[in-house]
């Protein structure tokens, strides 16, 4: 606010525990807006088993195969092994095996995964002698890898710039493994091979891998087949997500935001299920579940760890990236500082300096024109102040991470920072990233409260009439009928402050659960401030009598506020008082009463939030809960 913007996004990871902070830090009257949403682990359970069906069976032709690579990146790094089997009929027909020199040096981390060197594919045909081969290799067969969508991104790649044809259908391994070994928590190559009985010798080279895929693959074709599915469209709906399977699927980040109080909700309760039903190391939320209540919601592509931001540096084909970029309302970027650790990373071939991490916010601002979809810029701000990285680094360093000294800049920047940071962009894009797009979005969300107003208590129907009757019961068989004026007052006091304040329906739920638990056997015991309240101990909620010390008669309701005696133990405990019986009819008379006011529950007003805290048996806790 100091700095004169308009608006600030709070969005916690998988959880909204600011929101009331904010709430209290700005005032209603001030013209700042809160944007109230939540950074969300994003499970993608839209993705099918084999994509582009086209009504082929289990017992099709199938060429399994797998590759290796110099980098992760089809478009920055090359091809070095091509292995593949073909089945037909459920049998291996025929082998495809060969090196493929990418012309340029091969990595050492990749040599010394692979063991294959510059030496081994000095003579080996280039790509472009050898794909068409491949392909001709495939051709009428459905293709089928191990984390199939990495493959085919090569594959697919090549094949654009060879001009060659690239319409396959493919089935993905590791997606049937997720539903079919799901006593599995790791889906690798070598865990599901070792779980189907299966050897896997030279790991990491295309024509073992490729022969152990095939193997994989005829198992699980086996197992489908008992199970009835015989065609790749009913394959897709086995794999239709369930809460197991998500709880294991790869997640990605996400920033939602809440456009409106229908968006409030709806952000609440995909916050609820990710907890409750889809939690799996953090809290997941699937995106099938996301559509369903994306009334109200601004979805956001996030940083680095966002599907589209790992899609583009991953070189994924332009079909998977432009059905990424169309899930989500705006894409983001962010300044190259918060993914400085890529330089860091040896596995990480393809980003070799600031300028490769620019090249990929270029590529994410280039789809936004291309898809008309807004491109912000963002801080992805962990900490306020860059100082303030010391407690980023102690919560990282606790958890393990080995890079917790190295921490990126994930500090609040001004916007002179953020315009000097994009300029790369050119000054024009930069303002637009950095000032009107911000705004723009800003402007789509109403300034809401992350709580309603009003309470918002259950409704029980007629929760004060029966309150009233069961308090006035109770009274009656205590003190007789009329009541003594002081038992009268109390509770007509109490009721109408409770009843007013529409706090009627949390007591008659406490009197439900005490009066079931004694039912069944198990006693309650109420503590705290409870006991201060009359009408909370003739509803049976508590044993504590607050009125002040006296005597009553269980038989003929004679009662003793008033005598000499009595006042005495003003404020004290009438259990205290000496024995006496019953002037009237002789019975023992029933010593009670604490003394204690009614405000020390509800307050001065009456208008405080009961706070009943009940204590139920150690083997009654799941019933009562």
């Amino acid at each position: 606010m100091e700095w004169g913007h308009p608006a600030l996004a709070i969005t916690d990871h998988g959880a909204v525990q600011a929101f009331t902070e904010a709430n209290h830090t700005v005032s209603r009257d001030s013209d700042f807006k809160v944007i109230y949403g939540m950074e969300a682990y994003l499970v993608d359970d839209l993705k099918e088993i084999a994509v582009n069906t086209k009504g082929q069976t289990i017992h099709d032709s199938f060429v399994v195969f797998d590759l290796e690579t110099t980098g992760f990146s089809p478009e920055r790094n090359q091809i070095i092994e091509i292995g593949a089997v073909k089945v037909i009929d459920g049998k291996i027909t025929d082998k495809f095996s060969t090196f493929v020199n990418p012309q340029v040096p091969i990595p050492f981390r990749i040599e010394e995964l692979t063991s294959i060197n510059d030496e081994m594919v000095m003579d080996a045909p280039v790509i472009a002698d050898i794909l068409p081969e491949f392909m001709a290799f495939c051709e009428g067969c459905i293709m089928v890898a191990h984390n199939a969508s990495f493959d085919m991104s090569f594959i697919e790649e090549n094949c654009r710039r060879l001009g060659l044809p690239c319409e396959k259908t493919v089935v993905d391994t590791v997606a049937m493994a997720r539903v079919l070994l799901q006593q599995l928590n790791r889906f690798k190559l070598d865990t599901v091979a070792k779980a189907l009985g299966i050897s896997l010798e030279n790991h990491h080279r295309a024509v073992d891998d490729a022969g152990c895929t095939a193997e994989i693959f005829e198992k699980f074709v086996q197992m489908l087949e008992k199970q009835g599915i015989e065609t790749l469209e009913e394959l897709n709906a086995l794999g239709r997500s369930s809460e197991s399977q998500i709880r294991k699927l790869p997640t990605y980040h996400a920033i939602i935001l809440a456009k409106n109080d229908i968006g409030r909700y709806n952000l609440y309760h995909l916050i609820t299920e990710s907890h409750l039903t889809y939690y799996g190391r953090r809290p997941r939320i699937p995106k099938s579940l996301l559509n369903e209540h994306r009334e109200g919601l601004l979805i956001g592509s996030a940083c680095e760890a966002g599907e589209l931001y790992q899609a583009v540096l991953n070189g994924r084909p332009e079909p998977e990236i432009a059905r990424l970029v169309n899930f989500y309302d705006y894409l983001e970027i962010q300044p190259i500082g918060n993914n400085a650790f890529m330089l860091r990373d040896e596995d990480r071939t393809d980003i070799q300096n600031e300028d490769d991490l620019r090249e990929v916010n270029r590529k994410i601002v280039k789809l936004g024109e291309m898809f008309n979809k807004p491109v912000v810029a963002t801080c992805d701000v962990h900490f306020l102040d860059p100082e303030n990285e010391v407690y980023r680094r102690i919560i990282m360093a606790g958890k393990g991470f080995s890079d917790a000294d190295d921490q990126a800049p994930l500090y609040l920047r001004t916007t002179d920072e953020m315009l000097e940071e994009f300029e790369y962009l050119g000054s024009a894009k930069a303002r637009e990233v950095v000032i009107d797009n911000p705004n723009m979005i800003a402007d789509m969300v109403e300034k809401i409260s992350p709580v309603r107003p009003d309470k918002c208590p259950p409704v029980i129907p007629d929760s004060d009439k029966t309150l009233r009757e069961i308090c006035y019961n109770k009274a009656h068989s205590m003190y007789g009928d009329p009541l003594p004026e002081i038992v009268t007052e109390r509770l007509e006091r109490e009721l109408n402050s409770i009843i007013s304040n529409g706090f009627a329906v949390m007591y008659i739920i406490a009197q439900k659960l005490v009066w079931k638990s004694n039912e069944d056997g198990y006693l309650v015991g109420s503590r705290g401030s409870v006991g201060s309240s009359f009408v909370a101990t003739m509803a049976g909620i508590t044993e504590v009598n607050p009125l002040s010390p006296h005597y009553y008669c269980p038989k003929c309701h004679y009662s003793d506020f008033e005598s000499e005696e009595v006042r005495a133990y003003a404020g004290g405990c009438g259990w205290d008082m000496p024995d006496k019986e019953c002037p009237v009819c002789k019975t023992r008379l029933v010593k009670d009463g604490f003394d204690i006011p009614f405000e020390t529950f509800l307050g001065f007003k009456g208008n405080k939030e009961p706070d009943i805290d009940l204590n139920f048996s150690g083997d009654y806790q799941s019933n009562a809960h």
